[in-house]
């Protein structure tokens, strides 16, 4: 049996099958997703060694992405290649769950720095998504019009959802519309306390629009929109002064874009795109208690916005030349993404006995903003050239970038900030280079390294947070003066390929310096003062390794491995974001017709047994085993259905922990769902 590459762009920003990329990348395509049952980014990671992700039961639900121990803004996530909205990092309930997955073709999950292509954020990976294109729908049955529906429920979070799509060709034309519904409550838990009781709603549109202007063109433009919403009991914030908090969290994006490929050579041009994008988010936080404050029954109300634009311009050009008799291929461009950033904050607070109403609340005056509006300039310039020297490959690159940040402190914000603060504008430029090799011993195995430098600029909260809470005794106070972090990243590994088999195995060592943490630096006016400051020196290593073996009949069989450990060079204590090891195996077995399947998959996870402080929660170590099988009833009808956690394994998902205290009232609310079902049915005609 012909063993087949999953395709990256991401990696290399042009198409490369990932056993020719000096470096490791992921790619979960959508057969996948529908297969393994996947609705979230956590179902997507399920089998993915050095990739996690957490998730927060009390409120906020899934986090960010962790890529080899680096994860939240360190990590930039792009739709189609325009860079995802970030979110503040002084923000506990706030999310990147931007992406409904029935609209995904494949997603690429890039390992380490990756800014000589992709820029600042990139300092950890990159995590792409690549939506379908009507194409990809009509190619199915090779007809002009494609209609599909697709159903599934998964027990996890007891959730239902549905997509229906619509795709359509009329000569050069091609459009498309996904759309998606999806309801659901909190996630099932298998400790002794339930997580906090919730209900959710999110509703997704992608529309394409496609003209194929002749042999060498392609104009796309796309539009999405996509509304979440999730209410929450807040049981956990019980107390004897509050006696009750209900949450109701609002997420909106809308995205526009316009896309244009050119194939034809032009002078020494081979390869044209350019891409202009517009993403907007819209998040809302509001909460409601009631409290009890010296014997009086009060309601507060909070209202927290975060709101960011996001524009930007994209030029990828590519030129294939002959030198000195060896083969180059050059990818080089420009990206310029401009973005406008607020974060505004309300609260009022009622005496439900005599019926005074006051915002100032806890110390603090409303309306006011933690950070004062932002605008955000990033712009690079970036050149790679991959060289074929016999059996060598070799790819140099290099990226300059230029990142100003300028605030725009107002009357809300200086609500919070009575005194004079230092808000000042940033301005920063950084040089990016790589270095990637492959060697081919010969037709079945091949050598691969890698170096790569990353940078992350100073963010818009770390930069210009400020704020005085007088009556709690602290204030936070802003640093223009910050340093961009930065890394340098080394990966080693070995892929061999037999037809019939194949396997991947790598070392990797990060280290990255001038990690930005905010630290206590004085007093002032009886004031504990917190700062951002460029403090850490911190190296990860580990290796990861994956292959696979058809031995014959349809029975394939599969493995995964991830390791890490992460030191902080100034203090020697262990870095609590990397996860312990990982082992996944699996069989699976495909009917030669591929007409039905099943998979059996283990997933084993050590203690972790490296934490910071003591103090801390280590989870145990877990052994997993999942349950999966699809069923292609026709060529029309598909059906997919999920066992998870066969043997009801009571566990701990590392990320979700990190950070909690041994002795917390509330890891119970943490522990995964116990013995689950899903299943999908898909139509299509």
């Amino acid at each position: 049996m012909l063993r087949l590459d999953p395709v990256t762009v991401t990696a290399t920003r042009s198409e490369r099958p990932i056993g020719e990329v000096p470096g490791t990348v992921s790619v979960i395509t959508d057969d996948e997703i529908d297969r393994r049952l996947v609705s979230n980014p956590r179902d997507l990671l399920r089998y993915e060694p050095g990739v996690s992700i957490g998730n927060d039961p009390s409120r906020s639900g899934l986090t960010n992405y962790n890529i080899r121990g680096i994860g939240g803004n360190r990590v930039l996530v792009q739709v189609d290649g325009a860079r995802l909205p970030d979110f503040p990092a002084t923000s506990p309930t706030f999310n990147r769950d931007y992406v409904d997955l029935d609209t995904v073709k494949r997603v690429e999950i890039v390992r380490g720095p990756a800014s000589s292509l992709h820029g600042s954020d990139a300092i950890g990976g990159v995590v792409a998504y690549i939506t379908k294109d009507p194409a990809d729908y009509l190619a199915e049955f090779g007809r002009d019009v494609f209609v599909s529906g697709k159903t599934a429920y998964d027990g996890a979070d007891d959730s239902f959802a549905s997509t229906a799509t619509l795709a359509g060709r009329v000569g050069s034309l091609e459009g498309m519309l996904v759309a998606t519904r999806r309801d659901g409550e909190e996630v099932e838990t298998n400790g002794r306390a339930t997580a906090n009781p919730q209900d959710y709603f999110s509703n997704n549109l992608l529309g394409k629009l496609v003209w194929n202007a002749g042999d060498d063109d392609t104009l796309k433009l796309t539009g999405e929109m996509r509304k979440a919403v999730t209410w929450t009991d807040i049981r956990s914030e019980r107390s004897a002064t509050v006696l009750d908090s209900l949450a109701r969290d609002t997420t909106d994006r809308y995205r526009l874009s316009l896309d244009h490929q050119h194939d034809a050579p032009i002078g020494f041009i081979d390869q044209i795109n350019w891409q202009l994008s517009w993403q907007r988010v819209s998040r809302s936080e509001d909460s409601t208690q009631r409290r009890l404050t010296a014997g009086q029954r009060r309601l507060r109300v909070t209202d927290q916005e975060f709101d960011q634009d996001i524009y930007g311009l994209d030029v990828q050009l590519m030129s294939k030349a002959v030198l000195a008799g060896l083969s180059n291929t050059f990818t080089y461009g420009i990206d310029i993404d401009y973005s406008d950033t607020s974060r505004p904050r309300d609260r009022t607070e009622t005496n439900l006995v005599t019926g005074a109403v006051t915002r100032f609340v806890g110390g603090e005056l409303f309306p006011n903003k933690t950070f004062p509006d932002s605008t955000t300039l990033l712009a690079g310039a970036y050149v790679q050239d991959e060289i074929r020297i016999g059996r060598f490959g070799l790819t140099p690159g290099v990226r300059i970038d230029y990142y100003k940040l300028d605030p725009e402190p107002d009357q809300d914000y200086r609500n919070l900030n009575p005194g004079t603060l230092d808000v000042g504008k940033v301005t920063e430029t950084a040089v990016s280079p790589k270095l990637g090799v492959t060697y081919d011993l010969d037709d079945r195995f091949t050598v691969f390294g890698q170096y790569a430098h990353g940078f992350r600029s100073p963010p818009y909260d770390d930069a210009n947070i400020g704020f005085t809470n007088a009556a709690f005794g602290y204030a936070v106070l802003p640093n223009p003066d910050l340093e961009p972090e930065t890394s340098d990243g080394f990966e080693a590994g070995l892929r061999g390929d037999f037809g019939d088999a194949g396997f991947s195995v790598s070392g990797f060592y990060n280290r990255y310096r001038d990690f930005i943490e905010q630290v206590v630096v004085g007093t002032a006016g009886g004031l504990q003062l917190f700062q951002a400051r460029n403090l850490e020196r911190v190296k990860i290593w580990g290796a990861e390794a994956r292959g696979d073996w058809t031995v014959g009949h349809g029975v394939t069989l599969l493995g995964s491995l991830g390791y890490a450990r992460g030191e902080d060079e100034e203090t020697g204590d262990p870095i609590d974001s990397v996860d312990p090891l990982k082992l996944v195996g699996g069989i699976r077995y495909d009917h030669p017709e591929d007409a039905w399947g099943v998979e059996l998959a283990t997933t084993y996870t050590a203690r972790k047994s490296r934490v910071s402080d003591d103090t801390l929660y280590q989870p145990p170590s877990s052994t997993v085993v999942d349950l999966m099988a699809y069923w292609d009833v026709t060529p029309n009808f598909t059906l997919n259905a999920g066992l998870f956690n066969l043997t009801d394994e009571r566990y701990w998902n590392p990320q979700d922990v990190t950070g909690q205290s041994r002795t917390s009232t509330s890891i119970e609310r943490y522990a995964q769902p116990g013995r689950t079902i899903a299943v999908n049915a898909i139509l299509k005609w």
